[in-house]
């Protein structure tokens, strides 16, 4: 390591580093020259370490590629592919860089609290700020990687172990902690960062807020309104989404400002609470969209969003046949009628197409994953029609509907009974057609992280949005059975999406004519709402279930079945710590099995 005399080498992990990192993250301020004159600079330091290779960017990869919203439509050697398959590996460039970088913030905040705590009564109002935003930084990063490191909390966090927990700035090696404090432990530390840090950016008169590219009092309340989300506490959880709502500071965006969310600068959209900004000239070729479209004639483009968030996404239909919801504009569906080499960003939703099929997915004869199989269909007198060479597998050559969740569910009956739920859509390319990847797969792009400043991979990762308030706020209400209080809040996110809204007399037959819980109306509008914002996976298991991905992609090929379910409780939902810093910590740290 090149860092001995830099900022940055106070952060627990220069201590604990096995690799050949050389990353400046803070310019200027040397070990020797370290001051409260530099609390300033030293906070933007903090804020830089969460750029580029760190926690946010490639921990992104634990937070959502193992969800249940993504499906890649080929195979890949890369670390990403083992996070994304639940296989797991323990010495891997993604997790090493997520861990070390994330501790190198840790250590960076923990420089800027200390030296704003040893100025007593002498702190300026500004440098009590600063000290806020690093106890937010701070609370942040354990947050992301106790997440990713460490069982959920719904899974005896008394007793398994989280992090090790760093909270002062000595460099020394023996001055590390022995061993992993307890998830329960680590929570609590977050929790009380973040309420120092309220209290710190709670500003007096006279003081404007910063903009959301920082740390404020609301950006703290909205992340503990999650981690409290997290602790099951659901009270704590609405009043911190309450107060974010109620401060009037944030407006959700709407029509097209909304279907192009990732566009705007962060500034400049006004339902954001906070951001990790991203700029041009600094910042063009490290965002996290380029697995999911390409742009420009660059990009992978081999991350597709999955059948099950599609089946209820597109429920509500236009007179085109074309999904309804606003949240739908972020899929861009590589159409065959549009080309071969066609790689538009946000797609043709008012080109009208005439060939369309009824695509559903199934179980592989002869393997362990599932397929897409698109049936050939017109329309004919408002019904949907199989084609002549495909019907005689089914029941009826006509297209089966349903009503669900407001809307229209489709389905067809196998000359067995067997019953596919699927979606109407104009013909889709096959994967390998289109990318050279793998046939039984299609391709179904992702708009909502990318083209910032209508640049291709620019994007400043949104860490909290006005609408998660809204939406926690909703969960506590239905917690506590206050079924109307949490529909308002939900009408709120749909009505902004242009679909139906929920009353309890319509829940009553929602489900095909069965009655809709409200806690899952709640669950299904956050999954509508937050897919691949690195939310889905963490409400399955926070809440001790089963991630279920029997659905088209290619988690099955390497693991075959064994991770087509994963309960919340599994070894598989934590990464190992990374074998280097495990080796070179200088106490017995316990690895995750």
């Amino acid at each position: 390591m090149k860092l001995k005399n830099i900022v940055s080498a106070l952060s627990l992990s220069v201590a604990m580093t096995g690799c050949s990192l050389d990353v400046k993250m803070y310019d200027g301020v040397m070990s020797e020259d370290i001051s409260s004159e530099n609390i300033a600079e030293l906070t933007f330091g903090s804020y830089r370490h969460m750029k580029g290779s760190g926690v946010v960017n490639y921990g992104f990869a634990f937070r959502e590629l193992g969800s249940d919203d993504v499906s890649w439509t080929g195979t890949s050697n890369g670390s990403t592919f083992k996070i994304y398959d639940y296989t797991r590996d323990i010495a891997t460039s993604n997790t090493e860089y997520t861990w070390e970088l994330g501790y190198r913030a840790i250590g960076n905040a923990n420089l800027v609290i200390e030296l704003v705590n040893d100025l007593g009564e002498n702190a300026s109002r500004e440098n009590i700020i600063r000290r806020g935003e690093n106890h937010y930084l701070r609370a942040l990063c354990y947050f992301y990687l106790v997440n990713e490191f460490a069982q959920p909390y719904s899974n005896n966090p008394q007793s398994n172990p989280g992090l090790p927990l760093k909270l002062d700035s000595n460099p020394d090696v023996m001055s590390l902690p022995k061993s992993r404090s307890t998830v329960a432990e680590v929570y609590d530390q977050i929790v009380k960062d973040l309420q120092d840090a309220i209290v710190d950016m709670t500003l007096p008169a006279g003081f404007t807020p910063k903009n959301n590219n920082f740390a404020t009092k609301e950006a703290a309340e909205a992340l503990l309104a999650r981690v409290y989300l997290y602790m099951g506490d659901y009270g704590n959880a609405y009043v911190m989404a309450d107060n974010v709502i109620k401060s009037g500071r944030f407006a959700l965006e709407q029509g097209e400002r909304y279907a192009k969310y990732a566009q705007w600068l962060p500034e400049d959209n006004k339902e954001t609470i906070f951001a990790i900004r991203h700029v041009k000239e600094k910042d063009k070729d490290t965002g996290i969209g380029n697995k999911f479209i390409k742009i420009d004639g660059s990009g992978l483009e081999e991350i597709a969003v999955s059948d099950p968030y599609l089946r209820l996404l597109e429920l509500h239909l236009d007179e085109n046949d074309m999904p309804l919801d606003l949240r739908s504009k972020y899929v861009v569906k590589r159409f065959v009628e549009d080309g071969v080499k066609d790689f538009t960003v946000y797609g043709y939703p008012d080109k009208r197409y005439e060939n369309w099929t009824f695509v559903y997915s199934e179980k592989e004869a002869k393997a362990a994953g599932y397929k897409y199989t698109q049936l050939n269909i017109t329309k004919e007198d408002g019904q949907f029609v199989i084609a002549d060479n495909q019907a005689g597998s089914f029941q009826s050559k006509y297209i089966q509907s349903e009503p669900y969740n407001l809307g229209k569910r489709y389905y067809v009956l196998g000359s067995d009974g067997t019953k596919y739920i699927g979606r109407i859509e104009p013909k889709v390319f096959d994967a390998a057609t289109k990318h050279g990847k793998m046939s039984q797969y299609l391709v179904y792009a992702y708009n909502k992280n990318s083209y910032q400043e209508e640049y291709k991979w620019l994007y400043s990762p949104v860490i909290s949005r006005l609408a998660e308030m809204y939406l926690i706020r909703a969960e506590a209400n239905a917690e506590k059975g206050e079924v109307q209080l949490a529909l308002d809040d939900v009408n709120i996110i749909r009505r902004r999406a242009g679909i139906p809204e929920w009353t309890v007399e319509n829940m009553k037959t929602a489900e095909a004519g069965e009655p809709k819980d409200i806690k899952t109306i709640v669950e299904e509008e956050r999954r509508l709402e937050f897919a691949l914002e690195g939310l889905r996976r963490f409400d399955v298991f926070r809440k001790r279930g089963t991630l279920d991905r029997r659905y088209p992609g290619s988690h099955a090929t390497s693991a075959g079945d064994k991770f087509m379910e994963v309960p919340y409780n599994s070894p598989a939902v934590c990464q190992f710590i990374p074998q280097a810093q495990y080796d070179a910590y200088p106490y017995k740290l316990e690895q995750n099995p």
